[in-house]
């Protein structure tokens, strides 16, 4: 059946190939093997239903399905580092592009009185769903669709762990959903990309308040 699918889509000519069939196993077993728990800055550990119980400050349970953000990437760590080092008690928060919404599980977790999280991906959507659940969440507004669909209010602080491309074409939008002194948060920065975005930044008048740098990502406080 596949190569009957791969010569109607015309891609077979001048390629070679080969076909074998997969040794059948238990691939939630080999996906729990593979993910750990992780600890960041010794406050906050990322875990799955079956790692053992944790005692730091915060404990974040994710079934991370097909969504991104579980806290093993360079970009989740740096937004995490960042947050813990905010006020969140009482505030209004945008996850925007929210993936598994670890994030938005997190800042409940540190107070805050509101998050609308959204992300354009089903997945995320529904992923999202059962990680408030997990974490027994009850402020986290959890939406589909892309900056369209955010509230036109006013957020204290906006996290957003997105790519370069998105914050580029986003960025004008997030400044005007930020309170007066409110913060945002964004990763999801390649190294040699970082100018671009701050130039973007500077230019929308934001303030650059702190950098972090891992493996080849950029995270900004502003």
């Amino acid at each position: 059946e596949l190569k009957a699918v791969l010569t109607s889509m015309e891609i077979l000519e001048n390629l070679e190939y080969e076909i074998s069939d997969l040794e059948n196993k238990n691939w939630n077993d080999e996906w729990e093997k593979s993910f750990q728990p992780i600890t960041i800055d010794g406050e906050c550990t990322i875990r799955a239903s079956f790692h053992k119980q944790f005692d730091t400050k915060y404990v974040i349970e994710i079934e991370p399905k097909m969504a991104f953000g579980t806290g093993h990437h360079a970009t989740t760590d740096m937004m995490i580092s960042f947050m813990l080092k905010l006020d969140f008690n009482n505030k209004d928060v945008l996850d925007f592009g929210c993936g598994t919404g670890i994030l938005s599980v997190l800042a409940e977790k540190m107070g805050a009185k509101y998050i609308f999280a959204n992300d354009v991906e089903e997945p995320a959507y529904e992923n999202v769903e059962v990680n408030a659940t997990l974490n027994n969440c009850t402020k986290i507004s959890n939406n589909l669709g892309d900056i369209s669909i955010v509230p036109n209010e006013k957020y204290d602080i906006i996290l957003a762990n997105v790519n370069t491309h998105q914050l580029s074409e986003n960025l004008h939008f997030l400044k005007e959903k930020m309170k007066p002194n409110g913060i945002i948060l964004l990763s999801g920065i390649l190294i040699e990309q970082v100018e671009i975005i701050n130039k973007i930044t500077t230019d929308l008048g934001m303030k650059l308040i702190e950098t972090k740098q891992k493996d080849k990502w950029t995270a900004l406080k502003l």
